[in-house]
């Protein structure tokens, strides 16, 4: 293939990219795939080109260090680190965050995703639950949770209650249609 082709390629590849990210969560209500949890905790991921995470990273830090109680900076942090896979990093800085203004379901899970990834299922049940309770109509909480039960602790009954939950806030639509899914691997598993 030639530079041209090539040059063509990545540029398509970069804007499909970048309005995958923008008009995503507009389509689909949710959160950018960062929040969502996957069946097995994902690889780490290669950075988009032009991103550099430590030189983001430490000008959070550097902003921190005269504000240290700036929630929107340390959830920032907690951001980045979860986007360079720096799990127990992320969860130092949500943790922070939630102290300063607990509740906050999204930073909650993410916080749960964070745990999951770094090897803590218990403790990522822990702030899904936290999140669906600080915001009943929260979906990604609720979904992770059932994840997290089903593939991390075997918890078959819990899975299919908390997507049970799930589907009686979202009976219809792209919500109703993963949690159905899941649904159905969950049954699957206890020979219905």
């Amino acid at each position: 293939m030639d530079n041209s082709k090539t040059l063509v390629l990545v540029v398509a590849a970069l804007f499909l990219g970048l309005m995958v990210g923008i008009l995503g969560p507009k389509m689909f209500g949710s959160k950018p795939a960062t929040q969502q949890v996957t069946q097995q905790a994902p690889a780490p991921q290669a950075q988009a080109p032009g991103t550099n995470y430590n030189l983001q990273i430490s000008e959070l830090k550097r902003q921190l260090q005269s504000n240290p109680n700036d929630v929107g900076l340390l959830v920032q942090l907690g951001n980045t680190y979860f986007d360079s896979n720096m799990y127990p990093e992320s969860i130092e800085a949500y943790e922070k965050s939630l102290a300063l203004k607990p509740g906050n379901p999204n930073v909650l899970t993410d916080l749960g995703v964070m745990y999951r990834r770094n090897g803590q299922p218990d403790e990522a049940v822990k702030r899904f639950r936290m999140a669906a309770e600080a915001d009943p109509r929260h979906f990604q909480s609720r979904m992770n949770l059932g994840v997290v039960l089903f593939y991390d602790l075997n918890d078959v009954s819990g899975a299919r209650e908390a997507l049970e939950n799930v589907l009686k806030i979202y009976p219809q639509g792209p919500n109703a249609d993963q949690a159905r899914q899941l649904m159905a691997e969950v049954d699957r598993a206890l020979g219905q």
